[in-house]
């Protein structure tokens, strides 16, 4: 299992909550060639993301986590036929959408996958030691939700 954040601009017109709140009960598509255009973002999609990873749901302009979902799907390449999501993320109810969501500063202070060092993609690996640190904020500012995010994240 590998973990990604995927991120958005809630300026442009949309915004997570609009998937933890989705009454959808099988994967929910997530993501076209019109709405992810960087290189590395397509290249993790086609090539790395696979049924399972854990995503973490970043809002770029609001500079915080809000959630935990995991891929329903691998992730696929652009079909320049047709219009379709390369991706699928669990049903909403498998989700965690987070009471305490996690701030840019200080909770991700020290991860790449949330500076521009890394890059500006809308799909970012997260490293192992990364996401192991990630994992102990997420538990320790979410305790009511630490059962679920366990469940999601893996012991």
């Amino acid at each position: 299992m590998k973990a990604w954040v995927f991120k958005i601009n809630t300026k442009r017109g949309w915004e997570f909550d609009r998937y933890f709140r989705s009454r959808a009960h099988g994967p929910y598509e997530l993501g076209d060639e019109d709405w992810i255009r960087s290189a590395s973002s397509l290249r993790y999609l086609r090539q790395e993301v696979k049924c399972g990873d854990v995503f973490l749901c970043y809002e770029t302009d609001r500079k915080r986590v809000v959630g935990v979902a995991r891929a329903a799907s691998d992730g696929r390449p652009r079909d320049l036929m047709r219009k379709t999501s390369l991706l699928d993320l669990c049903p909403p109810r498998e989700a965690v959408r987070l009471e305490n969501p996690l701030t840019r500063h200080p909770d991700l202070d020290y991860i790449l996958a949330f500076s521009p060092q890394r890059g500006r993609g809308t799909v970012q690996r997260l490293d192992a030691d990364e996401f192991k640190r990630l994992r102990r904020i997420l538990i320790a500012k979410n305790p009511r939700q630490a059962e679920k995010l366990r469940g999601l994240l893996g012991s």
